[in-house]
């Protein structure tokens, strides 16, 4: 099984970002190459002087991305997964703002129920911290918090 056709996995997010991104007149200077596990910010758009910079995550699968134990079951349980998997990006949008002051940092991630909930139980600490949220459903649309 290829979790690179699911449309959940971080570098299907990171496409549809960049589509909806770009149709909101948003120019993507610059977008990681997941599928190689690209370090680095995942997207940096463009858009009147200002700079946006995306940390984005897929939502854990229950099989394995390796070719190798494509067969195997995780043993980890998607929505445990998924909460760390929230804590890591989150981690890695504050080095963002500390490393790029002037650009303004989102944190992006598929639309499923425990990543709405970790959004929901952290959001005034985000507001506070000045960081966006971007939410990709499964047919491809974006909704965004804080981005203004």
């Amino acid at each position: 099984m290829d979790v690179t056709t699911d449309w959940f996995w971080e570098g299907n997010v990171v496409d549809a970002i960049a589509r909806s991104l770009t149709s909101k007149g948003w120019k993507i200077e610059f977008q990681a190459d997941t599928h190689s596990k690209e370090h680095g910010v995942d997207l940096r758009a463009l858009k009147s002087g200002s700079v946006l910079l995306v940390e984005a995550k897929g939502y854990p699968s229950t099989s394995y991305r390796d070719p190798r134990r494509a067969n195997e079951h995780k043993a980890t349980n998607p929505a445990n997964q998924a909460e760390k998997w929230f804590s890591h990006g989150l981690l890695k949008a504050l080095r963002l703002q500390t490393a790029h002051p002037q650009a303004k940092v989102a944190l992006a991630f598929p639309d499923f129920p425990r990543y709405q909930t970790l959004f929901n139980e952290t959001r005034l600490g985000l507001a506070k911290l000045g960081l966006a949220v971007l939410m990709v459903n499964s047919s491809g649309n974006l909704s965004a918090w804080g981005l203004d």
